[in-house]
């Protein structure tokens, strides 16, 4: 029954609340991220772990019109379990709509994750704006994200007589899947 109540209000909010269109100029973005990656223990064998990020990031640019932003910025985040980092710089577009009072955005941020041996970093995501004050607003949003990396990769070959030979293949490129919740503030 909570959970119902919560969803209803959460709904009613959402459709209630207006937020104003942004003005042309610059705009600047401050958020909490929040991702969840599932990964198995041993490639093979059955078992997953879910592993869960958080960190900030901040970008900051150009409103070029009330419904695109373009601009600049860097993700930080870290995952306890395995103590790996996503620090990523990257570039982000952005679209503010407005139907009434029913104002969602869609943004994708493309960068690069300066960890791991580095990788992509692709992040689209939708959410709901909040209009807080005359120049502030607060976001929530979805999405996913796709952190790259790269590893050393080993080819084992097993000789006669039980003896193992390891023989380096070279570098193995990949992009773990995670989904993302963020919530923050754009002034």
């Amino acid at each position: 029954m909570n959970r119902i109540l919560v969803t209803l209000i959460t709904l009613a909010a959402c459709l209630c609340a207006s937020a104003r269109q942004p003005h042309a100029g610059y705009r600047g973005f401050f958020e909490w991220s929040n991702d969840l990656r599932q990964e198995e223990f041993w490639p093979g064998f059955s078992g997953r772990s879910t592993l869960f990020y958080t960190g900030f990031s901040t970008s900051h640019g150009y409103q070029c019109t009330p419904w695109v932003f373009v601009g600049a910025g860097l993700s930080l985040e870290y995952c306890p379990a395995n103590e790996s980092h996503i620090l990523a710089p990257f570039v982000q577009g952005r679209t503010d709509l407005k139907f009434g009072n029913f104002t969602p955005f869609g943004d994708v941020r493309v960068g690069y994750n300066l960890s791991d041996g580095g990788g992509i970093y692709f992040s689209p995501s939708v959410g709901y704006r909040f209009n807080w004050g005359r120049k502030v607003g607060i976001n929530l949003g979805v999405g996913l994200t796709l952190q790259g990396y790269a590893i050393d990769h080993y080819e084992v070959v097993i000789l006669p007589d039980d003896y193992v030979w390891l023989t380096y293949t070279g570098r193995k490129h990949g992009a773990h899947a995670l989904f993302s919740f963020r919530i923050g503030l754009d002034f």
